[in-house]
């Protein structure tokens, strides 16, 4: 079935939407769930809770992307499981990862942001585009899917020195971008 036909499954409030949804992406955002998690029960809850977001937000929203609607839910929903997990355990594979970009990318504190961070959102998304591939997967594996270091040079066939430096000179890349587009760093 395809995301129309799903996503007109939601409007018309038919419950094989989320069957058909787990069918298509279940795997995907399970995936997504246990590389930020570690843990299989978190995952299965974390893409539980997808579905039912999915429900509660299709409609009024028609996503353009069903794959990366869902992903975009399941990717917040484990970090706040995550966080709350966390709460009072530092140094997690997730505060690494927040650290490495931390310095490039504004503090998001105040409700009055919520705007400025929908434009870096889509300065970032530009950014990605002028990447070359291996460069935007190298970094969209680590930043996204939260893949170690190890992992993308196994999954990329590459030393793990190349994508530390790759990412290195891409957070660089980013930061003169985002300066040169006045976001206060």
């Amino acid at each position: 079935m395809n995301d129309k036909e799903i996503i007109d499954l939601y409007f018309a409030r038919s419950e094989s939407a989320i069957t058909e949804t787990a069918v298509k992406y279940g795997a995907y955002l399970n995936t997504i769930a246990y590389r930020i998690l570690h843990s299989e029960d978190d995952a299965e809850e974390v893409v539980n809770d997808t579905y039912h977001d999915a429900w509660r937000t299709i409609p009024p929203k028609r996503p353009d992307v069903l794959k990366l609607f869902l992903a975009r839910i399941a990717r917040n929903t484990a970090i706040d499981r995550l966080e709350y997990r966390l709460a009072r355990k530092r140094n997690s594979d997730m505060d690494v990862l927040l650290s490495e970009v931390a310095d490039i990318l504004p503090d998001q504190t105040d409700v009055e942001d919520i705007w400025a961070a929908r434009e870096l959102g889509e300065t970032i998304n530009c950014f990605l585009g002028t990447l070359d591939a291996r460069s935007r997967i190298i970094f969209v594996s680590r930043y996204w899917y939260a893949y170690s270091i190890r992992e993308i040079a196994e999954k990329l066939d590459i030393s793990e020195s190349h994508v530390k430096n790759t990412l290195f000179r891409t957070r660089k890349k980013l930061r003169t971008r985002l300066q040169e587009e006045g976001v206060a760093i």
